[in-house]
């Protein structure tokens, strides 16, 4: 059956109408920015990224948009400091496909400054051939991300079958962590887990001065959220992760 090219998409492949919002990643042992996670808008347009690329995926589009977004963020990522990683959300599906490493390899971006998280937009058929498709891109040095770790089992089962060099905690988890004893347990059985099998450990969604407190004493290596740093499309605050600076004291966030 022929692909429907939908009049919502197409435009958005063919002349780029999207840009990147960045938001920060700290360390959280030395508070100050390593990384940087690149997430897709579309300006003016009143329907929220996942909603584009639902459409997308629902024409036969998906992989196209999604590498059209990855092209958008390696472009805007040249204005970030060398110190920074980028990480990039991918579905398994760009993943395996053909133009990826290419694509990653000729940016100008440095392969190792580039982080690849591997998101459950869709359903991995079979992890052989997802872990044969990454290990060209670690081996030009990109790093792999499992994102949403502790939302569902999907994310579990890539950790378990991807063996990542980072595992980014979900929101769900860091969410009152600081009172709640099962997030707790949670939270020190990752920071084992993580260091088991070498993988850094990465707290998202940190909203409170306590969270923050919390992720750190546990020893998790960094953290993102809107305490630390909002997304943003405005250079001038990237700029300001580009020095380096410590993080202000959270009440002055």
């Amino acid at each position: 059956m022929p692909i429907r090219t939908d009049g919502r998409c197409k435009p958005l492949i063919e002349e780029g109408n999207l840009s990147t919002a960045f938001q920060p990643v700290w360390s959280l042992s030395s508070r100050i920015p390593i990384g940087v996670e690149a997430l897709t808008r579309f300006p003016g347009s009143g329907k929220s990224p996942d909603t584009h690329f639902a459409d997308a995926d629902s024409v036969g589009l998906g992989i196209e948009l999604e590498l059209v977004a990855l092209r958008t963020a390696l472009d805007a990522g040249r204005e970030l400091a060398g110190h920074l990683y980028i990480a990039v959300n991918l579905s398994p599906d760009v993943c395996l496909d053909a133009k990826l490493p290419e694509l990653l390899c000729h940016s100008q971006i440095p392969p190792g400054r580039i982080v690849v998280e591997v998101t459950e937009r869709h359903a991995v058929a079979e992890y052989a051939s997802l872990s044969r498709a990454l290990e060209p891109l670690r081996s030009f040095g990109v790093r792999i991300a499992v994102d949403d770790a502790g939302a569902g089992f999907a994310s579990m089962r890539h950790i378990l079958e991807l063996a990542p060099d980072m595992i980014k905690l979900d929101r769900d988890v860091i969410a009152g962590i600081d009172t709640d004893p099962a997030r707790q347990a949670l939270g020190t059985a990752m920071v084992g887990f993580a260091a088991g099998i070498g993988a850094q450990l990465v707290a998202e969604g940190i909203e409170t001065a306590e969270e923050l407190a919390t992720v750190t004493e546990m020893g998790m290596h960094a953290g993102q959220g809107y305490l630390l740093g909002r997304p943003s499309l405005n250079s001038h605050d990237w700029s300001r992760w580009n020095t380096g600076k410590p993080a202000a004291r959270p009440e002055d966030c």
